[in-house]
């Protein structure tokens, strides 16, 4: 064999070794890739844990405190104002003088009165004469039975007269008094409209007055939530006074919608209102309707289906999978899911992302990271 011819055998050998060790090296490589074991898919997910309440169903609105009695009083007589002697405001009590008319009219009315009534009198006194003289001369026959009837007619018609100028004085005498407008109960007075030199009619409203003690609270009720007002238990809360129910009963629902809000006006009166309680406070009134049992509140994005019925995700405290639970919703309260049964104190339910999930799938609560 030439030198040539062994130089090239040589590298042969060489290129073959090489040939065999890369061929072990893989092998090896694939033999290790199939040890390993296959990584397994945790999902991070949203959980909120359960807390069970009563099923109390709960609506509440503003209100105002308004009284229970508010009376628009004014003049029983028309004539011209000289005073106005309350203010708004003012506390007032039984008999109190709140305003005053001119009197003159009223007291020269009087005096006419008491002048046809001395005339009348003095008439009445005349008639009567005449009738027992004719009287006496009917015993005696000097007189006709006619003329004796014509005489007695005409006492009896001076009688009457006398009565009735009577009447009239006694009406004009509390003409006169009512010339002075006075308080008939305990109140204050929440308006004043009219003013010293103002010319009132009969009736006119002077003042209004706000009878004291009865207050209630008045609120604007949905036609929607009206059936089942009268069924709710109402309470009443100041916002003077945040934290202090006040019981109160409903009183009257107004029959028909306000033309510019189209609900419906409620007022509800306060079983016992507490001293700070001032008219025109603002207010909320609670309606509250018990239902009985308990119910978690979840947020709507909690609720997926199982067998075309409500059900939610939940993540056992001991444990890393899932288990679909059927549930009963009893009602939707905005972004919220009342549930009323299939879940229990304490357990965590998954809130975000429930239908991309499986049963049985390992999942990790995932936590806010921190800023």
């Amino acid at each position: 064999m030439t030198g040539w011819q062994g130089r090239r055998v040589k590298r042969g050998i060489v290129a073959a070794a090489g040939m065999l060790a890369l061929a072990g090296a893989l092998s090896g490589c694939t033999e290790g890739q199939s040890a390993a074991p296959a990584a397994v898919d945790v999902k991070p997910v949203r959980v909120a844990t359960v807390t069970l309440e009563p099923a109390t169903e709960t609506v509440r609105y503003p209100a105002v405190i308004r009284p229970r009695v508010e009376a628009d009083v004014g003049f029983r007589v028309g004539g011209k104002v000289i005073a106005r002697l309350v203010e708004v405001g003012t506390r007032v009590e039984p008999g109190m003088a709140l305003a005053k008319i001119d009197p003159t009219d009223l007291q020269l009315q009087i005096k006419a009165a008491e002048a046809q009534l001395a005339s009348a009198r003095s008439d009445s006194a005349n008639a009567r004469s005449d009738f027992a003289r004719y009287s006496s001369l009917r015993q005696g026959e000097w007189t006709t039975r006619q003329e004796y009837d014509r005489r007695k007619t005409t006492l009896d018609k001076a009688e009457a007269h006398v009565r009735e100028v009577e009447a009239q004085l006694r009406v004009l005498t509390n003409s006169s008094r009512y010339a002075t407008l006075v308080a008939d109960e305990a109140g204050v007075v929440t308006a004043t409209l009219v003013e010293p030199g103002q010319v009132v009619a009969q009736g006119q409203t002077a003042l209004r007055v706000a009878r004291l003690g009865a207050v209630e609270a008045v609120a604007n009720i949905p036609e929607q939530q009206l059936g089942g007002l009268p069924k709710r238990a109402l309470s009443v809360e100041l916002w003077s006074q945040p934290g202090t129910p006040i019981a109160g009963t409903l009183r009257e629902l107004s029959p028909s919608a306000d033309p510019d809000t189209r609900t419906y006006q409620a007022k509800i009166a306060l079983a016992d209102p507490p001293p700070g309680v001032q008219l025109g406070m603002t207010a909320t009134v609670t309606a509250r309707l018990d239902h009985g049992g308990m119910v978690a509140r979840l947020p709507i994005s909690a609720l997926t289906q199982r067998d075309q019925k409500p059900a939610v995700w939940v993540l056992p405290a001991s444990a890393d999978t899932l288990e679909l639970r059927p549930v009963a919703v009893a009602a939707y309260a905005g972004d919220l899911a009342i549930v009323a049964n299939g879940l229990k104190e304490g357990e965590r339910v998954v809130t975000a992302g429930v239908h991309k999930l499986d049963a049985g799938q390992k999942v990790r609560v995932w936590t806010e990271p921190t800023r």
